[in-house]
């Protein structure tokens, strides 16, 4: 597949890993319109392509993002309520962009995540910070609700009650409390823990990844007997895979299993 002629974003595939890189230095990796239609058909080209096995996203510049780029010209033709089907397109499609990649998904920010910025960093499967992380919900100082997933997301990665904290407040979460409520990995330098765990698991067994992503992504909607039931369909299905038969064998064998 191809992945050139993206105008706000950097793309490479190379040994399994798909690079994504937000590439809009001047400002500050402000979204706008072409930042989320580009990410978006990319995600859809890294779930369709065999040759990636895992995501990661990194970033040009002081920070992952700044949020949505309030200069972009169609920001407020996007907001009229006729535009609902447009704003779909864009706004909402990329807080589903990274979950409905089958595959693992990894940030690294530093510097400044907020807004809509923020929205699409927690919808990751995994985040690795670096010391000038600096999170922020943004919306309530504009008076405009969240977007981009965040309300989804958050909840799920720092609890109920410290969402809604962090939406009232719109306090600035530095890097070192940011690992402590739940929002990523704090690490010296993120792109480096990125990369090295995005190698190990682009070795790693497809169908476990992809399930495991599913089955987690499914559990709150279930009820706990629902969810036993398809964890242990998914199991059985597994069981038989080229995947688990190499990773068995090579457990006897005592060998680094080699996985299709």
């Amino acid at each position: 597949m191809g992945y050139e002629g993206f105008e706000d974003i950097v793309v490479s595939v190379e040994e399994g890993i798909a690079r994504l890189r937000i590439d809009r230095e001047d400002r500050l990796n402000a979204l706008r319109s072409t930042t989320y239609r580009e990410v978006v058909e990319v995600c859809r080209q890294f779930q369709r392509d065999p040759d990636v096995r895992v995501v990661v996203c990194t970033h040009t510049g002081r920070g992952f993002s700044a949020g949505a780029d309030v200069t972009d010209p169609s920001r407020a033709e996007r907001s009229k309520p006729e535009s609902a089907v447009s704003n779909r397109e864009f706004v909402y499609a990329i807080g589903e962009a990274m979950p409905l990649i089958d595959k693992p998904t990894i940030a690294s920010i530093n510097g400044v995540c907020a807004g809509a910025g923020f929205g699409f960093a927690a919808s990751f499967d995994i985040r690795f910070l670096g010391p000038g992380a600096r999170f922020l919900t943004a919306f309530a100082k504009q008076g405009v609700g969240p977007d981009c997933g965040l309300s989804f997301h958050l909840p799920k990665l720092v609890g109920h009650s410290r969402a809604l904290e962090l939406f009232y407040t719109t306090r600035e979460v530095g890097a070192e409390e940011a690992e402590r409520i739940g929002l990523g990995t704090l690490v010296e330098d993120p792109d480096e823990a990125a990369l090295a765990l995005a190698r190990q698991l682009a070795v790693g067994p497809r169908g476990t990844f992809m399930w495991s992503k599913r089955l987690v992504q499914r559990a709150s909607r279930s009820l706990l007997q629902e969810h036993l039931d398809l964890e242990s369909a998914v199991q059985q299905t597994l069981r038989v895979s080229p995947e688990a038969i190499e990773g068995s064998t090579s457990f006897r064998e005592k060998r680094t299993p080699h996985f299709p």
